[in-house]
């Protein structure tokens, strides 16, 4: 009997404060030029990469990506970082979903603007050696550095689309219909987020 095929999963961590249809179209990206089984969406507890602004509550950033999320059944959400609290470390969660998927080869998907600073990541020499790392093209000028074992997307797109954006557009009142999803939009004003 043939050895079943490995999982191949992408895990896609962010604040997603909130998730957009830009972290969308990307994880559709990675789905289908990195053949992909599934994309496991990781919100974080606190990012060590980004500042220390203050995140909407965890409740409403998974109901958000719930959301979100339901259209596509290949796209899977992880609470492990929130549940586990504290600075929200790649090698850590790794080191959780390879307790949960123990046949999965790991693809971590990161923006390009996080290519310069991988090697600063924490624990990088034991990470590198456990995911591989696929580059989500996300400006208009792509980076020509490398760290590690990384992969472009073969027909990368770019998206130009920010979560920042999203919430200054909130705060002055301005629509953001085109940039979430419909369900995450109504949600948002249900809530009343980001005012």
């Amino acid at each position: 009997m043939a050895a079943r095929r490995s999982l191949q999963l992408g895990v896609y961590g962010g604040t997603f404060d909130p998730v957009h249809h830009g972290h969308l179209i990307l994880a559709h990206d990675a789905l289908e030029q990195a053949r992909l089984d599934a994309v496991l969406f990781v919100p974080c507890a606190q990012s060590p990469h980004k500042d220390a602004r203050p995140l909407t509550p965890d409740a409403r950033r998974v109901a958000m990506l719930k959301l979100a999320l339901k259209p596509e059944p290949r796209f899977w959400l992880s609470r492990c970082e929130l549940d586990r609290g504290g600075p929200s470390y790649a090698i850590d969660t790794v080191a959780e979903i390879e307790a949960a998927f123990p046949r999965a080869q790991l693809f971590w998907l990161i923006g390009e603007d996080q290519l310069p600073r991988l090697r600063q990541w924490h624990r990088w020499p034991e990470l590198k050696r456990q995911v591989r790392f696929l580059v989500l093209a996300r400006t208009t000028k792509p980076s020509r550095k490398k760290a590690g074992p990384v992969l472009g997307l073969p027909r990368p797109r770019r998206v130009d689309i920010s979560a920042t954006e999203i919430r200054h557009r909130l705060k002055s009142r301005l629509p953001i219909d085109h940039l979430v999803p419909a369900r995450v939009a109504a949600y948002i004003e249900r809530h009343r987020l980001y005012r």
